[in-house]
């Protein structure tokens, strides 16, 4: 288990954590946790997690990370056995671009989740977007502003195009953290500034008026898509604060679509899981428009695990406990390793 990480979903990462150490325990499983600092620096909390009881008993999920019985690490692979499964429960940069995925590639240690590329290319907004609609789906019209080039006159530009409101938010981060629904003009210039406090490129994206549905998927060359979930924001739109302090959404796992509705919706997601070379797992978020038009929003190749989180709920609304997400996580990343060794890494002589 690899967890925390130096992103503004950091404190997310440390609640997923908790619970997915928890479950491997009661699984069975041998688990070394090992946190990263914000800092990035490498933490051996294995001995906080030597008992159920005392993880539950931890007051925040962050002190997995701070516990004194934390040991710190050279290197992440500093002790890891042989047969080691790595579940890298990082969200954001660092930990679900292809940047921590990159290095177990490099110290070939088999890993739960997409690989690099995918990674990498479902981490940025505007080039997910672009692969999508490359591939003939449906995405929601935007425009990519990047800091080193934009200016008032691209903002109009992309206004004119998108029209109001617009969504403003960082290429790169999740948990709706740096995100703003712009309905006045003038306002557009702050909400831009404010995304780039956390990325260099921002999105600004068209205004879909629907429902927002997320399915959950497992799979490698086979792929399993769950029913949809619907959230229902208590907000004016499903924010950090939504999500996560407040607790006043309302998530409904599944949600009532015809079975038309939900034919196309499993549809879109697979396709875009498979456009987007996605292995292990996602959460694909899309908008049921008024029309009943399917549009994605976006694919995440490490959704959450914390108990409101709808990955892990609606695969129990399929009859799947937490516990038996954990374990096939665990085998279809084997398998995934399994099956690249076996791929030349020499020319025919």
């Amino acid at each position: 288990m690899v967890y925390g990480g130096p992103s503004a979903e950091h404190e997310i990462s440390c609640v997923s954590a908790r619970r997915i150490v928890r479950t491997a325990l009661e699984s069975g499983f041998v688990v070394k946790a090992i946190g990263l600092t914000h800092d990035k620096r490498w933490v051996d909390a294995t001995r906080v997690l030597s008992d159920i009881d005392e993880v539950d008993a931890l007051a925040s999920p962050d002190d997995l990370l701070h516990h004194d019985k934390g040991v710190e690490l050279g290197h992440l692979d500093e002790g890891l056995p042989p047969d080691a499964v790595v579940f890298p429960a990082l969200h954001g940069p660092f930990g679900e671009d292809g940047v921590i995925q990159g290095h177990l590639e490099a110290i070939n240690v088999p890993y739960v989740g997409a690989g690099v590329l995918s990674s990498a290319v479902c981490m940025d907004k505007g080039i997910s977007k672009s692969v999508l609609h490359d591939n003939r789906l449906p995405v929601a019209a935007w425009r990519l502003v990047s800091r080193s080039a934009w200016s008032p006159e691209i903002l109009e530009e992309a206004l004119g195009a998108l029209g109001l409101p617009v969504f403003v938010k960082p290429a790169n981060l999740g948990s709706s953290i740096g995100v703003a629904k712009v309905s006045d003009a003038a306002a557009l210039g702050d909400a831009v500034l404010t995304a780039f406090e956390f990325d260099d490129h921002v999105i600004l994206e068209e205004f879909i008026r629907g429902r927002e549905l997320e399915l959950a998927l497992m799979g490698n060359e086979d792929v399993r898509v769950t029913k949809a979930g619907e959230i229902i924001a208590s907000r004016e739109f499903y924010d950090y604060d939504d999500k996560y302090v407040l607790g006043a959404a309302e998530t409904i796992a599944p949600t009532d679509l015809t079975d038309a509705q939900l034919a196309h919706a499993r549809r879109v997601a697979s396709d875009a899981y498979r456009a987007l070379r996605v292995e292990g797992l996602a959460r694909v978020d899309l908008f049921l428009a008024e029309d009943d038009e399917i549009v994605v929003n976006e694919v995440n190749t490490m959704p959450g695990f914390t108990p409101i989180s709808m990955f892990p709920m609606l695969w129990e609304a399929e009859g799947l406990p937490f516990r038996a997400v954990v374990e096939e996580l665990v085998t279809l990343a084997r398998a995934r390793h399994a099956r690249r060794r076996l791929l030349r890494t020499h020319r025919a002589p």
